[in-house]
């Protein structure tokens, strides 16, 4: 242990502000009073990029058992990273969790007894654990340089030794005071390391909620605790430590890749005499890749779906998307799904052991657009309205324009087959819209939709177009019933030597520039006899 003198004189550079000393941290966040079974649980999201699907499935999964045992839901924003920290990231946690109804109880904008919730205004508390670890022997300056670390890196690969700060590579860790009294008097900079007693040949065991009992080799790594920079912030190592503490999380999930730290947490806790926490680790959604790399993790670097933007701006309905995501998390969930609809998904009680069972979920995107399907189908046609108009206000501001022109004939569009036991399931998300309904609107018809006509129809002579069309505008009676309609269709379809679909077909393409849309009849009901005049004209 170093001297007091030695002490002093490096809390004067880590923490000339002050710090807060650790026995008041502890006095002013008690252990809370909750029912039994109630679990307290967080999901730490940084703030240096857009928000990942990921974080998303992760907040989904520690908010249902947050909440379903009657417990606390935290978002906690990790921002420790100053240097990769991106401007308005924080602002997009924030809306991405009210997007999605993952309502914490305690967070940015909510506030809560625990807080701050952003590690950057907890800085005091931090170095209060990290001057214990100091004068406990269990934490020491290290000044070493990028370079010589780099050259520490290169001997290991060199002699082809795991990489890592440790044993004849802890390049700081059995320096004399009078070496770091002369690197100080010399003004050098440095982070202060956890001093590790793990032996890498040695053995652990600890119980993964999800992987169940490991066994892994002790941590030897001197870890930095507080960085060097200006901020003097903690890493993620000892924020998670004394965060998770003082916040009386009682179950960390997080994903499979912080699974290698495991080992160094819990000797952190030990070090400072917390009790080790209960941790989870959970497998990430993964893609098949692109390029015919296999399965691999959904990147943020190479895949556009990592973007919470993505979806949301696509127009997926967040309950298809949360259903899907469930789903993922718990083999049963479709079972339970389709046999309660209507039923939020908030009913549905997510099981750890079936998302133990959960092994690398793969984001699949066909069964993601069966349940927005669903989804989008099962509202009424008030909501199914408003959900569409409010998708298109921001994104398709076009097809609300022409819709407002008339109110009336719009509701008839978007009411077309939404009716009966089984309504269509042509939308699976919200920018599918514009094709689907477009075309029934002439400011629309025109650029979108008539000029794809001749390619659709460039199989059929322009003179047997023309006759086709006149043949049923000779016979069409706006007031004939479907079969009326039908039977003048066959008529038709007989009189100029064609089958009924050829037929059919090139009235709807002349009527919607499209080979498929909802029934010929509906359409041509909602659409009106002047507007079918002058399309078939």
């Amino acid at each position: 242990m170093y001297s007091p003198e030695l002490i002093e004189r490096l809390t004067k550079i880590l923490a000339p502000d002050g710090f807060t000393p650790r026995e008041e941290s502890e006095a002013n966040f008690p252990p809370r009073s909750l029912p039994a079974g109630a679990e307290v649980m967080r999901v730490p999201p940084s703030p240096t990029g857009f928000v990942h699907i990921g974080t998303i499935y992760a907040g989904l999964i520690n908010e249902r058992i947050a909440h379903q045992t009657g417990g606390i839901f935290i978002l906690r924003i990790e921002d420790t990273d100053k240097k990769r920290e991106i401007e308005g990231s924080v602002g997009q946690i924030v809306q991405a969790f009210k997007e999605f109804e993952l309502n914490y109880d305690e967070g940015p904008e909510v506030g809560g007894a625990y807080g701050s919730y952003f590690q950057s205004e907890r800085g005091k508390i931090y170095m209060g654990y990290a001057m214990e670890l100091l004068k406990s022997g269990r934490a020491y300056p290290c000044f070493a340089t990028p370079e010589e670390l780099q050259a520490a890196t290169k001997d290991q690969q060199t002699k082809k030794q795991r990489p890592g700060y440790y044993g004849e590579w802890a390049l700081w860790r059995g320096k004399s005071e009078a070496d770091i009294n002369t690197a100080l008097d010399a003004k050098k900079s440095f982070v202060l390391r956890f001093k590790s007693n793990g032996d890498h040949q040695k053995r652990i065991n600890y119980t993964d909620v999800f992987k169940g009992k490991m066994e892994v080799p002790e941590s030897d790594l001197d870890v930095p605790l507080i960085k060097s920079d200006e901020y003097r912030l903690p890493t993620y190592h000892l924020a998670h430590v004394v965060d998770d503490h003082l916040m009386r999380v009682t179950k960390v999930f997080r994903s499979d890749e912080w699974l290698p730290s495991t080992a160094l947490h819990i000797e952190l806790c030990q070090a400072l005499n917390i009790e080790p926490f209960t941790y989870g680790h959970f497998a990430p959604i993964s893609i098949i890749d692109k390029n015919g790399g296999g399965k691999r993790k959904l990147s943020k670097r190479k895949d556009d779906e990592a973007d919470v933007q993505f979806w949301l701006k696509a127009g997926y309905p967040v309950e298809g998307i949360k259903a899907y995501l469930l789903g993922l998390a718990n083999s049963n969930f479709e079972e339970w799904y389709r046999s309660n609809p209507g039923k939020p998904l908030t009913d549905f009680p997510v099981s750890i052991e079936k998302l133990a069972a959960s092994r690398s979920p793969l984001l699949d995107m066909a069964k993601m657009e069966d349940y927005n399907k669903d989804y989008i189908a099962s509202l009424s046609q008030d909501d199914f309205v408003k959900a569409l108009q409010d998708w298109s206000k921001q994104n398709a501001a076009y097809l609300v324009e022409a819709a407002n022109k008339d109110p009336e004939y719009a509701q008839k569009v978007f009411a077309v087959e939404r009716d009966g036991d089984k309504p269509r399931k042509d939308l699976n998300k919200w920018s599918d819209a514009p094709e689907q309904y477009g075309y029934f609107f002439d400011e629309l018809f025109g650029p979108h939709f008539a000029t794809r006509i001749d390619e659709e129809l460039k199989d059929v002579e322009p003179e047997l177009i023309r006759k086709v069309c006149q043949t049923f505008l000779n016979s069409f009676n706006i007031e004939n019933n479907q079969d009326e309609w039908l039977a003048k269709m066959r008529d038709g379809a007989e009189e100029n030597g064609m089958k009924l679909g050829d037929y059919a077909r090139i009235l709807r393409v002349k009527l919607s520039g499209k080979n498929r849309t909802p029934d010929l009849w509906t359409i041509m009901k909602v659409m009106g006899l002047e507007r079918i005049k002058t399309r078939l004209s």
